[in-house]
């Protein structure tokens, strides 16, 4: 079984590359945003320790669930929180993804087991990863999407492009770069230039 880490900027289109990769080649698909999720959810450990970390903040609901938006605002202003936050989630989602990654490959069922991940080159998937995908999409493309699917100011879309890796960085670290600023089929064709026709 072949792993393969998936990254790229904000607004770069991921999802449809994921989307293709779990339909056309049989992959396991971990998305570590979701990932975390789960892991945070009321009850668990890392749970109760984000309680803590943000006690007196206001940022979980009735139930106890974390209030993304108001944690986000919290954290992008400041850094020492988004550090702290980072180091409790962090390591626990890439346990997480190498204990799924065995248990997969003893399952034999799956030909690719991706994970994408926004800090994938940060938090040293590279270490578990046969391949790191850079999927790019020049900037233009990234701020119509973000503008479009997410409502996104032009303000916010700096501040995020500012905080992300810079191109060179990806690419120079990454075994394969898709670049996704074009048509549907053109980033399909890249992806069968590199996996083959595909098993489904």
């Amino acid at each position: 079984m072949k792993v393969i880490g998936v990254t790229g900027g904000v607004g770069a289109g991921k999802s449809l590359i994921l989307a293709y990769l779990e339909e056309k080649y049989g992959a396991c698909v971990v998305r570590t945003d979701e990932l975390a999720q789960e892991l945070i959810r009321p009850g668990t450990d890392l749970h109760g320790r984000l309680q803590e970390l943000f006690r007196g903040k206001n940022t979980f609901d009735p139930e106890g669930g974390l209030i993304r938006t108001r944690a986000a605002e919290l954290i992008f202003k400041d850094p020492t929180l988004r550090a702290r936050m980072n180091d409790l989630i962090h390591p626990a989602v890439k346990a997480e993804v190498i204990r799924q990654i065995a248990d997969r490959e003893k399952e034999g069922r799956n030909p690719y087991f991706v994970v994408e991940a926004a800090l994938l080159i940060e938090d040293g998937y590279k270490k578990i990863c046969d391949e790191l995908w850079y999927i790019y999409a020049d900037e233009g493309h990234r701020r119509e999407r973000l503008r479009k699917s997410r409502s996104y100011s032009d303000e916010k879309i700096n501040a995020i492009f500012a905080s992300q890796l810079s191109e060179e960085l990806f690419r120079r670290n990454c075994t394969h770069v898709i670049d996704n600023s074009g048509s549907v089929e053109e980033s399909y064709r890249q992806i069968r230039s590199i996996l083959g026709d595909g098993i489904i």
